[in-house]
């Protein structure tokens, strides 16, 4: 299956902002039940990271699980939600009950407002296939630019038995977004491949790609 370049209903701005959250409130569901939320929160685990930015932070629903993951252990962590969009920083704060451990900042994920190694991890998910490869890049090299240990990025992986899953999982819902969307992510994502490929263009240093279950594949650093 060929990527298709062509962009979703949530790319721009969305004049009903309910419509607009109940859509995260689908992708929130997907990343808790279809393996979006659990290896991002396994692996900032495994890192013992305490300092995180959230780069695309959506609804907040995976910030939310890993400060939670750490509470469950006994450890505080901060993360920061980072999102360009207005309206997607005012749902998560909604969405999250604004917890003490998050904090949300509108920025731009090509050109992060923070210093060099200031996270000792940098978390995204579902963001990657948003961008085209050029700008793909850039961000992976921000990311790994403000992490101080890698970067942790889940995306989906992109297949024709994907497209499907994905078609008929979105016909479970109701939501315009989410319907048009949904199989249209597939579309947009990349391959193992291709991202381990964006990843050394944007100078990672030995990036690692862990195929995950339910079409889902999570990219990290490994200084040699």
């Amino acid at each position: 299956m060929r990527r298709t370049t062509a962009r979703e209903l949530m790319d721009e701005p969305v004049d009903d902002v309910d419509e607009l959250a109940a859509n995260l409130r689908d992708i929130a569901l997907a990343n808790a039940r279809l393996g979006g939320t659990a290896p991002v929160v396994r692996a900032v685990r495994e890192l013992r990271a305490v300092r995180i930015l959230d780069v695309g932070c959506g609804a907040g629903d995976v910030a939310l699980a890993m400060v939670r993951d750490a509470e469950e252990r006994g450890v505080i962590a901060r993360v920061t939600c980072l999102d360009v969009s207005e309206q997607m920083l005012e749902i998560a704060r909604r969405a999250t009950g604004e917890h003490h451990a998050l904090a949300f900042v509108r920025a731009d994920g090509l050109a992060l407002p923070y210093p060099d190694r200031a996270f000792d991890a940098v978390t995204c998910t579902l963001s990657l296939h948003h961008f085209e490869p050029g700008p793909a890049t850039a961000l992976l090299r921000e990311l790994r630019r403000v992490a101080k240990q890698t970067p942790i990025v889940c995306d989906l992986r992109r297949s024709a038995l994907a497209f499907a899953a994905v078609w008929l999982w979105s016909r479970t819902s109701r939501n315009r977004l989410t319907r048009n969307d949904a199989p249209l992510s597939v579309r947009r994502a990349y391959t193992p491949d291709e991202a381990l490929l964006l990843a050394r263009l944007a100078g990672w240093r030995l990036p690692q790609l862990r195929v995950e279950r339910f079409f889902r594949m999570t990219l990290t650093d490994e200084a040699p």
